[in-house]
Order: structure tokens, then C-alpha cells, then sequence
């Protein structure tokens, strides 16, 4: 619980620590799929340059830094790409909210401290989910500007567009799953069009139908303005396409429920559950979560 979490830090206080790494795979449908993530336990002290350092040595789309919590939390989280550092991003807080967890270090049902303000985590068993920032609709982009530039075509509908749930987002359909895996990115010109237009990944989607009650989309995503050409699965972009989907009236009621299937053109990738919450007729909360399987701990060695 809360109580012993706080007690399991207080124990920590006044005593040398050694730094821990915990890696695990996160929307991972079995070991060794899904998305790694490198989760850097007892970080405390350590500057931004040596986190920024390691993430760039270890070359996974994310490194986590757990810190203790400044502002009555159950953890602090610092996010790093191989190129730069993120306020919040969907499987690091996915991943350290199990990981913190299974080490002891926090309850079940969290509060986790990041760039864009505390986030509610929950943990049960394999599965760990959170709830993304407050989805935000940004501008419509030229579809065929960006299709051009990943060497498939757009669909009509819905808009391409910049979604947010924390990190902006560009939402570009395709025509369907056979233009998603002849996607051909062109790296440096989507970084010129996502400088432009103020995005920092894309996703192409293929919407490929409703099955048991959830909206299934397959999905790509790219990031090179982030150090990732390729993303094998990533949960603040399902957050986004799920606030997408529901802005286009996919969806039951007030909700709606989806399954983002994404892979990378070499097969890695997995799951991610997506839940958006309606309210006053458009997308207000989205939460996302999947499997996390432990791959390797470790202690970190440097000076």
C-alpha cells in the first residue's frame, strides 16, 4: 500500500544506494515482444547530462529515471529518448508503474509524478495501466504532404491531424493494412514536416474493424525527430488515435474501446488497450495499458 511504500523509502534514507536497471518489455504479448524500456532504479543525484548519456547508450526509444517524489507522489519519473527528454510518454510510465511496484517501491494504484503533472497508475498482475494527460485536438495537416513523405497514400477519413495526450502526435489513415506495411519512410523529411507542423511522431493507421465490442486499428509509428526512425509500440500515440477515433464517432455511448495492434516493419511490436471517455460529445479521458514481461536486472557501475 501507500504506507509501506513511504516506509520502504524511508529505510532507503541516510544510506549509499546502488543505481539498479530493470528492463522490461511493455504491451508485450509474450517475452521478448512488445516495446523494451529501461527502468533506472536509485537515480537520485544524478544529473541530466548522465541521464541523457545512458539513454543514449542503452538505445531503447525510452529510458526511465525513477526519482523520489517531490510533490506527494509515490515516484518521480524523467523520460529520455536517445535524443532528447520527454514529459511523459505511454510505455515508460506503463512499464515503472509495474516495475516500481514489483520492486516495492509503490502500491498498486499509484500516483506517479512527470512533466505533465501527477498520473494515476494501476498495476494487477502482468498488466499495468494509466491515464494519459487530457487528449487535446490540434491542427488538420495536408495528408498527401505526409503520406508522400512515409511513400503510401492517405485515406479520406478522418482528418490527418496532431492529437495530444502529452506528446504531440500526427494521426495520418491509410487505405488499409497492405499500405501500412508498404510504408517507405522518408526519416529526414517527415523531422522537416514535424518541425513544421509541431508534431514529434506519426502514426499510419488502418482501422480494421469492430470485433467482441472494441475497434481494432493496425498501426506505424515515427519519431526521428525523437531518435526513433521506428517505434515497435508506443502508448501515448494509441492514447492520441484513441481520442481520434472517438472524435470521429467510433465508439459505443460515451465511450469507446480499441485495440492498437502496431509492429515495425521487421514484426517487433504488440498491444495496447485503449479506454476513451466521452464527455460533452467529445474524447476527455483516455487511459491505455498491456502485458509487462521482465526481461534482465542489473546494477549500473559507473563512477
Amino acid at each position: 500500500d501507500r504506507a509501506g511504500a513511504r516506509r520502504v523509502r524511508s529505510r532507503r534514507r541516510g544510506r549509499p544506494v546502488t543505481p539498479r536497471l530493470v528492463w522490461v518489455d511493455v504491451f508485450a504479448s509474450a517475452p521478448l515482444t512488445g516495446n523494451p524500456l529501461a527502468v533506472v532504479l536509485e537515480a537520485d543525484g544524478w544529473e541530466t547530462e548522465r541521464m541523457r548519456s545512458l539513454a543514449a547508450e542503452l538505445g531503447l526509444s525510452e529510458t526511465v529515471f525513477a526519482l523520489p517524489p517531490a510533490a506527494g507522489g509515490d515516484a518521480a519519473l524523467r523520460i529520455f529518448t536517445p535524443a532528447s527528454e520527454l514529459p511523459v510518454a505511454g510505455h515508460p510510465v506503463v512499464g515503472a508503474a509495474w516495475v516500481l511496484h514489483h520492486a516495492g517501491r509503490a502500491p498498486a494504484r499509484a500516483r506517479l509524478e512527470t512533466g505533465a503533472g501527477p498520473l494515476e497508475v494501476r498495476v494487477r498482475g502482468e498488466v499495468a495501466t494509466m491515464e494519459q494527460p487530457p487528449p487535446r485536438r490540434g491542427p488538420e495537416v495536408d495528408a498527401a504532404e505526409v503520406a508522400a513523405a512515409l511513400g503510401t497514400a492517405a485515406a479520406p477519413a478522418p482528418a490527418a491531424r496532431v492529437w495530444s495526450t502529452g506528446v504531440p502526435q500526427l494521426m495520418l489513415p491509410v487505405p488499409g493494412v497492405a499500405a501500412l506495411e508498404g510504408v517507405r519512410p522518408d526519416h529526414p523529411a517527415l523531422e522537416r514536416l514535424g518541425e513544421r507542423d509541431g508534431w514529434l511522431g506519426v502514426s499510419a493507421f488502418a482501422v480494421e474493424g469492430d470485433g467482441g465490442g472494441r475497434l481494432r486499428a493496425r498501426v506505424r509509428h515515427f519519431a526521428p525527430r525523437l531518435g526513433v526512425p521506428e517505434d515497435p509500440v508506443t502508448g501515448s500515440a494509441a492514447g492520441a488515435l484513441g481520442a481520434c477515433l472517438a472524435d470521429a464517432g467510433h465508439g459505443e455511448g460515451d465511450h469507446l474501446e480499441l485495440v492498437v495492434d502496431q509492429r515495425t516493419a521487421a514484426g517487433r511490436g504488440g498491444e495496447v488497450a485503449v479506454r476513451v471517455d466521452r464527455g460533452g460529445g467529445a474524447p476527455a479521458r483516455v487511459r491505455v495499458g498491456g502485458r509487462v514481461t521482465p526481461v534482465l536486472e542489473g546494477i549500473l557501475t559507473l563512477p
